[in-house]
């Protein structure tokens, strides 16, 4: 239970057991706002009797400190029913009044009562709340919940109240608080004390005292919300099985505790003013209230963006008050700064980068690392995943960090297979099998590599390419045929040295053809025909185109230049056209000869 002190047993039951209080002397002061002794009837002082049959209310004598008291009884058969014919409880009623019980009224209350020596308890399995012997009660409509009361159990008696700003039923309920006094003895006066702040919030207080011994130091909403309360004596519940009769003797209401003291002729408890710790960190504020004769009381976390984590923002009872000595000073401390309001985090997959942190930004959040990695399936620049996750509830603020594509990762390089020499289909599969393709295949004449096996491959073998890269490859058509050579590469040499070189290959040089071109250098040639490589007869020509370089071509100039004059190239095509032609016209008047001779045989 909250802000509770316990009355140690041992000690009430010191008390309890001494012989009958002899009545107090001048314990109440004339200048108690409100006195009912009983002195003339059960309905002194404006108290009105709730119960049907006036006979469950009977004076009886002597009273605490005067003559008489009130004895209250209740029957077998009486149950919680006001005015109910035969079923009549024992309640004696105070009507709610603006001088008591009302928000924000600083009260002190006193009252005696003592169970006779013909008191039979309740059965054990009698309900927790059989009889209130004293209670304050809440106002509202169908009567509502207790504030606080006395309760006369089947195990002893007790001190219940009910705090918060919510009516409760049980004691099991938030913001009920009880303390057990210990088993009922009879024949004895219990003189208690109470004093009360009636208010619904925070600044309400409730104490008591049990024959000058403080048993409940309370602090927080006693009165619920828009409703004020009323006084009922022995109100008692439930159909009990046994008559069970109870002694009162004197109620009193002042505004100060010295007009309220009742017991058995003591002096009232010392008090001390409450320090002031406000401020204070929590470890100041006790050592101040400990200073003071007090001691700390229960401490309550609550945030706060003015007060520093750890330091007091408010204390009950409030600085000033003066309480008994070794009263409870309960705390309010600073948790710091509450928590930001939880933000849901947006989902920015698939998003731009841009998109992705305009969304974050919007939704009060901040772009946080951004890390980039390779994707196949997600656009370079958009984002993959995010950290915290879509819908994910973040503090304000909090960074959201994304990963983002940065396209399709590089081919895995792959070291290109050694080829050469290999059959064609030996060497498609070594490729393949390195995660190669095989790209063009051109065939060649060679008088050292076998028919169908690789040249050359290109790349080189042991370059290292992408996954997936090409490899061509040359291959052997065999030994060229009786007669046949292959052409010269000639293309990017100038026109002087490709006719040298086909010349010197055993071939003329055929048609030359001039072409402008920006990325072949005037006079050298563009390309030929045949190819290079190609196997052809010996001493056959070999065609060229030759550049002009960025101009337009010398189209229809015949034999002679752009300018009508003999140029060297000119002039040396020409004549080697010449020679090519009359040796092409000797070899075929040769080879007619030859096949003359073979029909005549």
């Amino acid at each position: 239970m909250k802000q509770l002190r316990a009355l140690a047993v041992a000690v009430a039951l010191a008390i309890f057991l001494l012989t009958p209080l002899q009545p107090a002397h001048a314990q109440i002061s004339p200048n108690a706002v409100w006195s009912c002794e009983f002195t003339n009837s059960p309905t002194d002082c404006g108290l009105s009797l709730q119960a049907a049959a006036s006979t469950r209310a009977t004076l009886v004598g002597p009273g605490r400190d005067g003559p008489t008291a009130v004895q209250l009884t209740t029957q077998p058969g009486d149950i919680n029913i006001a005015g109910s014919g035969s079923n009549d409880r024992a309640d004696l009623t105070l009507s709610p009044s603006s001088t008591y019980c009302n928000q924000g009224q600083d009260e002190w209350w006193a009252h005696s009562v003592m169970f006779p020596p013909g008191y039979v308890p309740p059965p054990v399995a009698a309900v927790w709340n059989w009889g209130a012997v004293f209670d304050f009660h809440n106002s509202a409509a169908g009567g509502g919940q207790p504030n606080f009361m006395v309760y006369a159990t089947p195990t002893g008696l007790e001190l219940h109240m009910a705090g918060g700003a919510n009516t409760v039923n049980l004691p099991t309920d938030p913001g009920y608080y009880s303390i057990a006094i210990g088993p009922i003895v009879k024949n004895v006066w219990y003189d208690f004390v109470y004093h009360v702040k009636w208010s619904s919030g925070s600044d309400g207080l409730f104490q008591a005292w049990l024959n000058g011994q403080q048993v409940m130091n309370y602090s927080g909403p006693n009165l619920y919300v828009g409703q004020s309360c009323y006084l009922k004596i022995a109100n008692y519940h439930t159909e009990l099985g046994v008559p069970v009769s109870v002694v009162h003797s004197r109620v009193v209401m002042a505004h100060t505790q010295a007009d309220v003291q009742i017991g058995s002729g003591g002096t009232p408890p010392p008090t001390v003013p409450v320090p002031n710790v406000v401020g204070q960190t929590q470890a100041a504020a006790t050592s101040a209230i400990t200073s003071a004769g007090l001691t700390r009381g229960t401490v309550t976390q609550q945030s706060s963006t003015t007060v520093a984590s750890g330091s007091v923002i408010s204390q009950s009872p409030a600085a000033g008050t003066s309480v008994a000595k070794g009263s409870a000073v309960n705390l309010v401390v600073s948790s710091g700064a509450p928590a930001p309001t939880p933000v849901a985090v947006p989902n920015v997959v698939g998003q731009t980068q841009a998109s992705a942190t305009s969304a974050i930004t919007s939704a009060g959040l901040t772009a946080g690392a951004v890390t980039q990695q390779s994707s196949t399936t997600v656009a370079s620049g958009s984002v993959i995943s995010e950290s915290p996750a879509a819908g994910t509830s973040v503090a304000k603020g909090s960074a959201v960090n994304l990963v983002v594509s940065s396209g399709a990762p590089p081919p895995t390089p792959v070291t290109v297979p050694n080829v050469v020499g290999e059959t064609q289909a030996s060497a498609t599969s070594a490729i393949s099998a390195a995660a190669l393709t095989v790209g063009a295949v051109t065939q060649q004449s060679s008088t050292t590599v076998a028919s169908g096996n690789v040249i050359s491959e290109s790349p080189a073998a042991g370059t290292s390419v992408a996954s997936g890269a090409a490899v061509s490859l040359v291959v052997s058509s065999g030994a060229p045929a009786p007669g046949q050579v292959a052409v010269p590469n000639v293309v990017g040499q100038t026109q002087a040295a490709a006719t040298s070189a086909i010349s010197g290959a055993g071939f003329t040089v055929g048609a030359v053809a001039q072409e402008s071109s920006t990325t072949v250098a005037s006079g050298s040639v563009i390309s030929q025909n045949p190819a290079a490589g190609a196997d052809s007869a010996s001493g056959s020509a070999v065609d060229l185109v030759v550049s002009t370089g960025g101009g337009a071509s010398s189209g229809g100039g015949g034999i002679l230049g752009g300018g009508g004059a003999f140029d060297s190239f000119t002039l040396a095509a020409l004549l080697s056209s010449l020679i090519g032609g009359l040796w092409r016209a000797r070899r075929i008047r040769n080879f007619q000869q030859c096949l003359h001779r073979i029909r005549l045989v």
